[in-house]
């Protein structure tokens, strides 16, 4: 007669196991698998500490799982009247015909914003180059749209500030250098600019931020006397040196200008033609009484 199995070796492995114990640390440290490190690289990993074996609270509910995929491995992957089997597509929202077919949601911009057309056409070219639904073409336009307008609204911004402190140092550099005749070297600058090349060089020199370089200013500045005495000479009026905005009003301080009783018509003449050469279509400043 054999003896008969004692309550413990009627225990399964589960109930057997001591409490607080992880059954994992049972298994042999030799036997590893595949796993992937915490850099999500490919790796063997001891069984003792796969995460896969994790989950379970037993050995006995490991294996379980072991013999019910081993079951499933047996298995049709399609089951008889699938919709595959049948030959019949799952509805998707998949990728138009042709760029065109594209329909892109409406996005509010501000008022000084437009869509380039040309960029808009090679966005839906590389879309349907990529094989994106007209879901996934749409939700990435009106994502990147407004982040662009903010980022460009953002960086002219930026070249505005940037270039508003770059002509306050230029123009303080201007007034160490000129002290109180600064704004006096600004406006010979500026009536040489319009002698030379009017309104059409004033915008260029405008635009490119050459209006701002204070070496350029004050180039035009020394300019402006010999701009001015060619322009006066050639409307028959005589030689007329230095006649910047200075020397205009120190002019106009003499008794040949403002006296009455001593007035000289050639000299009063020259003036008006200076303040018509410096200042084109503004009106000259009338002669003051004595």
């Amino acid at each position: 007669m054999t003896d008969a199995p004692t309550p413990a070796q009627k225990r399964s492995p589960a109930q057997s196991q001591a409490p607080g114990v992880d059954w994992r640390s049972e298994l042999p440290a030799e036997i590893t698998a595949p796993g992937r490190d915490e850099s999500g690289n490919e790796t063997q990993i001891p069984l003792r500490q796969h995460p896969a074996l994790a989950k379970y609270a037993s050995s006995g509910e490991a294996l379980k799982a072991l013999v019910h995929a081993q079951r499933l491995l047996g298995r049709k992957t399609e089951p008889e009247g699938s919709l595959l089997s049948q030959g019949q597509a799952l509805p998707q929202d998949g990728r138009p015909a042709s760029p065109e077919d594209y329909c892109l949601p409406e996005i509010v911009l501000p008022e000084d914003f437009r869509v380039d057309e040309t960029l808009r056409a090679q966005f839906l070219a590389k879309a349907h180059e990529l094989g994106l639904s007209e879901t996934q073409a749409g939700g990435l336009y009106a994502w990147f749209l407004p982040l662009n307008v903010e980022g460009l609204r953002s960086y002219t911004e930026k070249v505005r500030a940037e270039r508003r402190k770059s002509r306050e140092r230029e123009l303080s550099g201007l007034r160490q250098a000129h002290g109180d005749e600064a704004q006096g070297v600004l406006e010979a600058a500026r009536a040489a600019v319009r002698s030379l090349g009017g309104q059409a060089l004033l915008q260029a020199l405008e635009d490119t931020g050459a209006a701002d370089n204070a070496c350029v200013v004050q180039a035009f500045a020394r300019l402006a006397p010999l701009v001015n005495e060619s322009a006066l000479r050639g409307r028959g009026a005589g030689a007329a040196a230095s006649l910047t905005p200075q020397r205009l009003r120190e002019m106009m301080r003499d008794p040949r200008y403002f006296d009455p009783s001593r007035r000289d018509p050639d000299f009063v003449r020259q003036v008006q033609q200076g303040f018509e050469t410096l200042y084109p279509g503004e009106q000259t400043p009338a002669l003051r009484a004595s």
